[in-house]
């Protein structure tokens, strides 16, 4: 019974990591909504590694990007404590990576204020 229980909670397990991987891997057709709104110009990458919403963005992408600057900050606050490192300095390292896997015509907002796109 016990050897039973272990294959299908490995089962369950390899489901469970199928479907969270299938949640990561975007697709052209399958564009993320942070994709969407940075794509509109309507979020912006910065050079400390938030998103910020453009002053005309609506409200759905306002609140998707204090959704994404909070999983970010979590991050790289864990990251910082392991590295022993500033967060604001994780972050920056992270902003360059983010900005290479960006998709194409992404704005970036550099430290002085300029936006740039990809």
């Amino acid at each position: 019974m016990r050897q039973t229980f272990s294959k299908q909670a490995l089962n369950i397990l390899a489901a469970t990591m199928l479907c969270v991987a299938s949640l990561f891997m975007a697709t052209p057709a399958m564009a993320s909504p942070l994709d969407d709104f940075r794509a509109a110009g309507l979020i912006v990458e910065r050079f400390d590694g938030r998103v910020e919403a453009q002053g005309n963005a609506p409200a759905a992408a306002k609140t998707l990007a204090s959704q994404v600057n909070a999983k970010r900050m979590e991050i790289y606050t864990k990251r910082a404590k392991d590295v022993s490192a500033p967060v604001e300095e994780i972050g920056k390292v992270y902003a360059k990576e983010i900005l290479k896997k960006a998709p194409a015509g992404t704005l970036f907002k550099d430290a002085s204020g300029k936006l740039t796109k990809k």
